[in-house]
């Protein structure tokens, strides 16, 4: 869809956001509440969102009613937070680096080897360790809501990685980030930019030795069957977060606004919940398909990335006083 066809369709429903049911009272009137997503209907974030807007519906007697755009249907992801700075749309599922494009200190959220295991992320998130940071968008027109989890990004490659010294010389596809292609390189590999789509066959091929991303990812696009062994290097914990427009947001009456703040909460610990359930089943699928786990030490790959999390936290003040937060809410080892 092209720029000019998504602004020309979110004028269209702006003008329609207003739409009242029942012959058109204005007592009934429901304001439409937009939602752009990358992911499929199956995602855990999207189940997470759809619960939300039904009962955050169902909360304010149907005065607001929530559509997702699934499978990246509005357009790239960077995009997304202009068409809600401009209005065309009320909320968004991005990563962190749609933010980090306006503020470095987003750059923190995702840092690798910052947190321990999804359950780290969730405390943190919980405990309003983002809150400061995530408010601060609010001079960029949008607003940073809460973050759901896209799961743990570990390595799978062709052959065994039970340490450090096995990932040394690899060619490893990444993300297109600076911060992973240096993470590639301190981990002992080579970080090879490349689209999703073309990683199964680049594996096949030996473009590449191995690529990372979550046990959900790894399943759905069968790169067991051409990487059948998965490494628990737990680089990267991987944050996505909800922005809402500020627009949209004051447009909220007071009564409405609690109401929304608190499902947004709930949608939160639903998502995390959800991911890891979902993360389980995918395990079992690629066990049930051949696929052997690894376990490497991760202390000694988090002290190989040590220098790039220090750049990262020590960026800012708003950075090191998030990274105190993280770290104190580690759990202790009995």
């Amino acid at each position: 869809m092209t720029v000019k066809n998504i602004l020309l369709a979110a004028g269209l429903a702006a003008a329609m956001g207003l739409l009242t049911a029942c012959g058109g009272s204005q007592d009934s009137k429901v304001t439409e509440i937009r939602v752009a997503f990358n992911q499929n209907e199956n995602h855990p974030q999207y189940r997470a969102m759809k619960a939300f807007g039904e009962k955050f519906e169902e909360a304010t007697d149907g005065r607001y009613h929530m559509t997702i755009y699934p499978n990246g249907v509005l357009g790239e992801q960077g995009a997304m937070a202009e068409f809600i700075r401009t209005g065309a749309l009320q909320m968004a599922i991005v990563p962190c680096s749609v933010p980090e494009s306006y503020d470095a200190d987003f750059a923190v959220v995702g840092a690798p080897y910052l947190y321990d295991n999804i359950d780290h992320l969730e405390r943190a998130t919980m405990n309003g360790v983002f809150d400061e940071l995530f408010a601060s968008t609010e001079k960029y027109k949008f607003r940073v809501l809460t973050v759901y989890t896209a799961g743990e990004r570990n390595v799978y490659a062709k052959k065994p990685i039970n340490s450090a010294d096995d990932l040394k010389g690899m060619i490893i596809r990444v993300n297109d980030s600076p911060t992973y292609v240096e993470m590639a390189r301190l981990m002992g590999g080579n970080g090879s930019v490349m689209a999703q789509s073309e990683v199964y066959t680049a594996l096949q091929q030996g473009v590449i030795d191995a690529a990372e991303n979550s046990e959900l990812v790894f399943r759905d696009f069968k790169h067991y069957e051409v990487a059948p062994y998965y490494a628990y290097t737990r680089h990267i914990v991987h944050p996505d977060v909800v922005l809402a427009s500020t627009a949209f947001l004051d447009s909220l009456s007071p009564e409405d606004r609690e109401i929304f703040d608190q499902l947004i909460k709930e949608s939160t610990e639903e998502e995390f919940t959800t991911f890891k359930q979902d993360i389980e089943k995918a395990k079992q699928d690629a066990a049930e398909a051949g696929t052997q786990f690894c376990y490497p030490d991760t202390d000694e790959l988090r002290e190989r990335c040590m220098p790039l999390l220090d750049r990262i936290t020590g960026q800012s003040e708003v950075t090191k006083k998030i990274y105190e937060g993280v770290v104190s809410l580690r759990e202790v080892a009995e």
